[in-house]
């Protein structure tokens, strides 16, 4: 028997606390680094503000016709415009919008990741951004697959501790 399993991409709402956090905690863990505990709260909050500048989609894994399913991947987006280029001053378009990704280890690797960034892709591109941008570790194989086919990187980050 086929399987009734399909998955929706919203927007964050306010009773998704708890399962949001469980992912970005994720997130958070797998860059092995800390954030305050009220941190998360704060971006969560941030996140809902209308007038915030920090935005949230997140994909839920349904089953049949029982709603909204668990939460298995968030995605953050800020558009922003890039200071100093005065091709851009005149227009209201916004010049690249940054993402962080997150989708639960569980279900990788079956184009859930693919079909986040395409809708963040999207919407930034509805908020007149150029340009979607993202960083991860140098290492982290199963995730540059996936980005290696979906755009360009021309650039390496060195970082000197100071």
């Amino acid at each position: 028997m086929a399987s009734s399993e399909e998955y929706k991409i919203t927007k964050l709402n306010s009773n998704d606390f708890d399962e949001w956090a469980t992912l970005f905690r994720g997130y958070i863990d797998f860059y092995e680094t800390t954030i305050p505990e009220d941190q998360y709260r704060k971006t969560f909050e941030r996140i809902l503000d209308t007038n915030s500048d920090l935005f949230a989609l997140v994909m839920r894994q349904q089953q049949g016709e029982s709603g909204d399913g668990k939460m298995i991947a968030i995605a953050h987006f800020f558009p922003s415009k890039l200071r100093g280029l005065s091709r851009l001053a005149s227009t209201n378009a916004k010049w690249h919008s940054w993402v962080d990704l997150f989708v639960d280890p569980a279900v990788r690797g079956k184009g859930q990741g693919r079909k986040m960034i395409q809708a963040v892709a999207d919407a930034s591109k509805e908020m007149g951004c150029l340009r979607l941008q993202w960083l991860t570790k140098h290492d982290n194989v199963t995730a540059r697959r996936l980005y290696d086919t979906m755009a360009d990187t021309s650039f390496v980050q060195y970082r000197m501790g100071l």
